[in-house]
């Protein structure tokens, strides 16, 4: 999946507008994406609409690597809204992304629901999409968090940790993991699961030393890289920040050296 030297990659999220609708500092989709493929970036991460239209444009990249979201989170019924209603399905076949071309697929493996049926059809899709994508040869990436109504912790590392062990069980080649929020916390998601860990930036944090802290904190424990958004687009120079991360992703620099 991955086209870099060191084998390690910054792959920029930007799927939100699938699940959230218009996000502040997203609201014109082609002018972030634009702004994103001139920076030295390693790939994306989207909707396989969202990679359809702007295919003409990814395709001038071709070293980029493209992953395909093939889910959908609604925190209510009306959209851009969040009153903690659970809706969670799978909204794209993986026949589609390979039919983009894209380099793998992702999916969302959410716990702490308080509806087990919406964790119960969770499951399902992500074991069956991890099998489909296998048969085409392509990776299924799996994001296991805590996002359910019932969690009051989204970064406990010991439920992460659980929660990544069973989504590599269920056939995920590729990880993506909220970290917890320091090397040692974030070490048995490594150890326990025996699979390329990235880790997702969440929420954007106060600070760019916060930020970049956390990237390192991840390298320094075996983490392949970053999927992450909005701690990216949402910083007041997102390029400078792309270099930031790029350095200590592929080159192991100190947090010091690069701010």
């Amino acid at each position: 999946m991955l086209h870099t030297d060191s084998g390690n990659a910054v792959i920029v999220a930007i799927d939100h507008g699938l699940h959230n609708g218009v996000n502040e500092q997203f609201e014109d989709p082609e002018t972030t994406l634009a702004n994103l493929l001139d920076t030295d970036i390693d790939g994306i991460l989207a909707g396989i609409p969202f990679i359809r239209r702007f295919q003409g444009m990814l395709e001038r990249y071709p070293g980029l690597t493209t992953i395909a979201t093939i889910d959908q989170l609604h925190n209510s019924t009306f959209p851009g809204e969040n009153d903690g209603t659970e809706i969670h399905h799978q909204v794209f076949s993986v026949e589609e992304a390979a039919r983009l071309n894209a380099d793998a697929i992702k999916s969302a493996l959410v716990y702490g629901r308080e509806d087990p049926a919406v964790l119960e059809q969770n499951l399902s899709f992500v074991a069956s999409a991890s099998e489909r994508a296998r048969e085409l040869g392509i990776p299924s990436v799996v994001e296991p968090t805590l996002w359910g109504k019932l969690a009051e912790d989204d970064l406990d590392a010991d439920r992460l940790a659980h929660a990544n062990r069973i989504a590599f069980e269920l056939g995920a080649d590729i990880l993506k993991s909220p970290y917890p929020g320091d090397p040692a916390s974030f070490e048995p998601i490594v150890s326990n699961a025996p699979l390329p860990v990235y880790i997702a930036g969440g929420p954007a944090v106060d600070t760019d030393r916060e930020a970049l802290g956390m990237v390192k904190g991840a390298m320094d424990i075996g983490a392949r890289g970053v999927m992450i958004g909005r701690n990216i687009w949402q910083r007041d120079d997102p390029a400078s920040m792309i270099r930031a991360i790029g350095e200590i992703v592929h080159e192991g620099a100190a947090v010091d050296d690069v701010l």
